[in-house]
């Protein structure tokens, strides 16, 4: 039984989703960074954005399917934010 037909459909299926994750988080990120953009120019303060994004991103974590892909970036993300404030209080 030759499974290598089977395994070369599933390669090229996963390079089409990973080339349509890329886009589309090329596309959210433009999206995103607008906003962003919006709000300083509002002259709403840093910490008040970041709070709105950290908000934001909470609700689309508790709206969304979990994944441990996205567990794993925000466990990365959980920590540089920690070392960021241990070494801010060094100074």
């Amino acid at each position: 039984m030759n499974r290598k037909p089977e395994n070369n459909q599933k390669r090229c299926r996963e390079a089409i989703i990973a080339g349509v994750n890329t886009s589309d988080l090329t596309r959210a990120r433009t999206a995103v960074k607008a906003g962003v953009q919006s709000a300083q120019n509002q002259w709403i303060p840093t910490h008040l954005i970041v709070c709105a994004l950290a908000l934001e991103l909470q609700d689309q974590i508790s709206d969304g399917e979990p994944s441990r892909e996205l567990m794993v970036y925000l466990r990365q993300l959980a920590d540089f934010f920690s070392s960021e404030v241990r070494q801010s209080d060094r100074h």
